[in-house]
């Protein structure tokens, strides 16, 4: 039973780091030449969950300097509706693990009582 437990707070933990991912890549989409970074869920060998860590080496799109209408920038190449999928599957992944820790509560709980 614990080892649920175990795998459900991974998953939480999961979860929160795709979300911390997520808000960095919305919080740098409008900076010239940043990478989007993919936040991706792993199922590690003990059960639980792990976030690896991909930059996205796509090209951004190019747009002529303000500075010098002859010099091509490139943008970033964060995509606002992929992250709000991205964001909205970790919520997903901790609700999911949140009502999974609540479930482990009630048994254990329930466990509790009847040895009393």
């Amino acid at each position: 039973m614990i080892a649920g437990m175990a795998s459900a707070l991974s998953g939480i933990l999961a979860g929160g780091r795709m979300l911390s991912v997520g808000a960095h890549n919305i919080a740098n989409a409008q900076t010239d030449g940043f990478k989007r970074t993919r936040a991706l869920p792993v199922e590690s060998a003990g059960g639980g969950v792990t976030v690896t860590l991909q930059t996205d080496e796509r090209p951004g799109p190019q747009f002529l300097s303000s500075e010098d209408s002859l010099t091509l920038r490139e943008g970033s190449n964060v995509d606002l509706g992929e992250e709000i999928m991205s964001n909205l599957q970790a919520v997903n992944l901790i609700e999911a693990n949140m009502a999974s820790v609540r479930i482990h509560d009630k048994v254990l709980g329930s466990l509790l009582d009847i040895t009393e």
